[in-house]
């Protein structure tokens, strides 16, 4: 009983992760974007950086849970990004109008 409580418990947090992950990711793409419309190009090489940091964050978070056997984590992760970004789409598009 324990057992099966501690897991989904684990799963929780993992849904909270996928929300976390998504704020990081959108962070990160919007310095993507302000490096890809800028006019110089020494500052559009500049978005190497945060694509390899996009790209590496999520390469490490799938093959450390696939390397442990742990798909469903990876499903939980999905669920709290998916879900989080329709919770938080909303207050995105009230900011915008402000």
């Amino acid at each position: 009983m324990e057992s099966t409580i501690f897991k989904i418990f684990v799963f929780c947090m993992f849904i909270v992760l996928g929300v976390l992950i998504l704020g990081l990711l959108k962070w990160i793409l919007k310095y993507i974007k302000l490096c890809y419309q800028h006019v110089l190009w020494r500052v559009k090489i500049l978005i190497i950086f945060p694509i390899n940091i996009l790209i590496i964050i999520l390469w490490l978070i799938i093959e450390n849970l696939f390397e442990k056997n742990q798909p469903e984590l990876l499903i939980a992760i999905i669920i709290g990004c998916i879900g989080s970004y329709y919770i938080f789409k909303d207050e995105e598009g009230d900011q915008i109008n402000k």
